[in-house]
């Protein structure tokens, strides 16, 4: 029945595309053409359409028109991709096809890649910032193992930036919502001297305070601010030769991650402090689904960040009399420094709580409780590139890879809830050599296949503190762990591709993932979990069957993708909630993973005043195997479950616990991963509006984009399950006819519709022995879980 409805399903949207271009393909011509779109998800420049591989590229046009600011807006025009949102901005992921690691730890490798101007992002919390001056965001799906390294075994984020151009030019750009959001950038472009030494300079601001308001200091948060300059500095001395430059900094605030409380059973007491009633701390609140107001008397969360960064590149070009003639040589070196200083009000209060918890021995420390720390990230890398030429039958590339990241991370939790001290560093060096290669059989058929061999070294350090006791002043000592490893991997991908015509091509692939060895640097580490380590790797073994087209004399772009994928020793951290409100981690090796599914993409030119383009994704994501999966706060108690004998292994849903298990546990066989929708799509179009007698034209457009049910919680929790729900943005405005301006007024959700990006069920804390069956749930609100309106002007010169 699910194989009829995504065929049905596949086939209604390649009709309501193609429909009406069919209408009209007789009068087609170049001004009602789609541009071609090239791509480099294979690290040679080809077009989108001839490339065997699941990618979306969202060119600048695209980005521009929904105000695309950083990676979490992405969300809304590649419906395979999903941005996880943490307790604080270092733990943030991104997820493709259900797959993405959740860690608090530094000694955990992304499953998705973001690789800008083909350098790779060392630490991916330092990729959470604003795209500025991005000339393409290409979202390739499923394992990228092979031509991008072990940290693509979901899926790669390729961002490409704007090139330095041979004549002068600038933009610029201002936007302002109503909601306090804003927005200024500015670039300019040219030559420095002749056409071989061209510049580009960037730099941009923003500003955006957030969508839920502190009572206690009057100041809106969940926002973030920021200011990015970029450069890039091109120099071509010979016809030969390029060298370039691209230095970037990047200084972003953020008040992130807090939550606020829309249920919580009445007559309850912080930490069960009766001087501390929720009617006290959590005064002028009113608790349901669109409670947007919280309280706390220090900064409620994020971080202070800064990146500064530098990628050199050589390119040579072989010329004649070489027997390299056609080949070009790339070396891409890149040297990258991130930190961020992270702070969190974890009480949620505004009140010195202290003076009365615990309620057996009361501290008398006057204030709440709180998060101070650090996260340090130095990266290098350096990769040699040999490209053959791109027009012979057999074309290929091979290189060697070399990657260095040396992270830390202090973390100062207390002074007496959930105190915790310890100092996490971790290196990780990686070796490789890699190469892809085509070969055309015959002008329809050809045979695509690569591989990877990679060296990993890992190691750590990890000096934790331990207190005496919770009393300001209690004696202290340390305990110090530490060791390194290495394993190596070769990952690979083997494919066929067909052209049916010179415009439908057909492809199938099989392709391997790999990602390397880990460590559990957080809090609750110790002798016992430092016995366990490191992690496994973990592999992914993917198939996919695709079908591109380019359809109607070019004016309709059909794409689609059907995928399988399975995944072994999953690497991510499960979460769980204390009866104090201390939000713990632990990370897991899941034994398997299995996500399958079908994705389309299309884009038509209607007529060369109208433009539609959709996108959509099926994903059946499950767990396979992990019989020690974390129970919910549905479930039974630890004290209500009976002790099973060492090995149990129970159904699949029944929470259970051995001697072996750390605490109460259940078998997740057959559930659905955390934070994917099995359902998602979304529609757009543009139409351009004539306007005789002006100097300018109008325009009009609209998305819609829908997701279907999706529970945050990968212990099944029934209490954190966003419904469906759909998003309507609205944007018209008037651009110059020879380019030089676009002024435009847009609305985002259009019709206030409420949405989570992340729902907790718990009390936060709040307890009352009287009341031993209290509930309380919390929500993340999306930046545009509330309407709000905003103005933006484009200047070109």
């Amino acid at each position: 029945m699910t194989s009829i409805r995504l065929l049905l399903l596949a086939s209604t949207a390649a009709t309501v595309v193609a429909a009406p271009a069919a209408a009209l393909a007789q009068q087609a011509t170049s001004d009602t053409q789609l541009e071609e779109i090239i791509v480099t998800s294979t690290k040679r420049a080809e077009r989108l359409q001839d490339v065997p591989v699941s990618v979306t590229a969202v060119t600048a046009d695209v980005l521009e028109r929904n105000n695309v600011r950083e990676l979490g807006d992405l969300v809304k025009l590649s419906p395979g991709l999903v941005i996880n949102y943490g307790s604080q901005p270092g733990n943030f992921s991104i997820n493709m096809r259900g797959i993405g690691t959740f860690s608090n730890g530094i000694a955990v490798e992304s499953d998705v890649a973001v690789v800008i101007d083909d350098v790779p992002v060392g630490f991916q919390a330092a990729a959470f910032k604003d795209l500025i001056d991005v000339e393409r965001v290409e979202v390739l799906r499923g394992p990228q193992s092979t031509l991008f390294g072990k940290s693509a075994i979901a899926g790669v984020l390729n961002i490409v930036t704007a090139a330095p151009t041979k004549e002068f030019s600038g933009k610029g750009m201002i936007l302002v919502t109503d909601d306090a959001e804003k927005r200024i950038g500015f670039t300019f472009s040219g030559p420095v001297r002749g056409d071989n030494l061209l510049m580009r300079l960037t730099v941009a601001k923003s500003d955006y305070d957030g969508n839920l308001k502190n009572l206690t200091t009057g100041k809106n948060v969940n926002g973030s601010s920021g200011f990015t300059a970029t450069a890039k500095l091109v120099w071509t001395p010979t016809d030969n030769l390029t060298l370039s430059l691209a230095p970037r900094y990047n200084h972003n605030v953020s008040s992130c991650c807090a939550s606020a409380i829309t249920e919580l059973t009445p007559g309850l007491f912080y930490q069960g402090a009766p001087a501390f009633p929720a009617t006290l701390t959590l005064r002028g609140i009113t608790f349901d689904k669109n409670n947007h107001f919280v309280r706390a008397d220090d900064r409620i969360g994020g971080g202070n960040s800064d990146v500064f960064g530098t990628t050199a590149r050589i390119d040579y070009d072989f010329g004649e009399g070489s027997v390299l003639k056609g080949h070009t040589l790339s070396s891409i070196t890149s040297h990258d420094r991130w930190k961020m200083v992270d702070f969190q009000d974890i009480d949620g209060t505004d009140q010195p709580f202290l003076l009365g918890f615990p309620v057996a021995s009361p501290s008398g420390v006057n204030s709440g409780a709180h998060i101070d720390g650090y996260f340090h990230a130095d990266s290098w890398t350096q990769e040699f590139r040999l490209t053959s030429p791109g027009d012979t039958r057999f074309r290929y590339v091979a290189g060697l890879w070399y990657a260095k990241n040396d992270l830390d991370r202090y973390l100062n939790r207390g002074p007496v809830l959930q105190l915790a001290r310890y100092l996490a560093e971790s290196t990780n060096e990686n070796y490789s050599a890699f190469a892809n290669a085509t070969w055309d059989i015959t002008d329809k058929l050809a045979l695509t296949g690569g591989g990877r061999i990679n060296r990993q070294k890992i190691s750590y350090k990890f000096d934790k503190t331990i207190f005496a006791s919770t009393a300001i002043g209690a004696a202290t000592t340390h305990q110090l762990f530490g060791r390194s490893d290495e394993d190596d991997a070769f990952t690979g991908k083997i494919g066929a591709q067909y052209k049916i015509t010179p415009d439908i091509m057909t492809f199938a692939t099989f392709s391997t993932g790999y990602k390397g060895q880990a460590y559990d640097l957080v809090s609750t580490f110790d002798a016992r979990i430092a016995a366990q380590m490191p992690v496994p790797p973990e592999t992914a073994k993917n198939y996919e069957l695709g079908f591109k087209s380019s359809l109607l004399n070019r004016r309709v772009y059909f794409n689609a993708t059907v995928f399988r994928a399975d995944y072994k020793g999953f690497q991510t951290s499960v979460t769980s909630f204390l009866p104090d409100g201390t939000f713990l981690t632990f990370l897991n090796s899941v034994g398997q993973l299995r996500t399958q599914g079908l994705e389309l993409d299309a884009v038509a030119r209607i007529t060369s005043n109208f433009r539609l383009n959709g996108a959509f994704a099926y994903t059946d994501a499950k767990v396979v195997d992990f019989p020690n999966g974390p129970c919910n706060n549905a479930q039974p108690a630890t004290g209500d479950l009976p002790l099973q004998p060492a090995g149990y292994i129970g159904k699949p849903g029944e929470c259970y616990r051995t001697p072996t298990t750390n605490g109460r546990v259940q078998n997740l066989a057959g559930r659905r991963l955390n934070n994917t929708p099995k359902f998602k799509f979304n529609i757009g179009g543009q139409y351009d509006i004539e306007l005789p007698g002006m100097p300018f034209k109008g325009f009009v457009g609209a998305t819609y984009r829908w997701q279907d049910d999706v529970n945050f919680s990968l212990s099944q929790d029934p209490r954190t399950i966003q419904k469906a729900y759909g998003i309507v943005d609205l944007k018209v405005g008037i651009t110059d006819r020879e380019g030089r301006y676009t002024v435009s007024a847009f609305a985002n959700n259009l019709f206030d519709k409420r949405y989570a990006q992340g729902l907790g069920n718990g009390t936060s804390g709040y307890s009352n022995p009287t009341i031993p069956t209290a509930q309380g749930r919390t929500w993340f609100p999306g930046r545009d879980a509330f309407r709000y309106f905003g103005a933006r002007l484009d200047v070109n010169f």
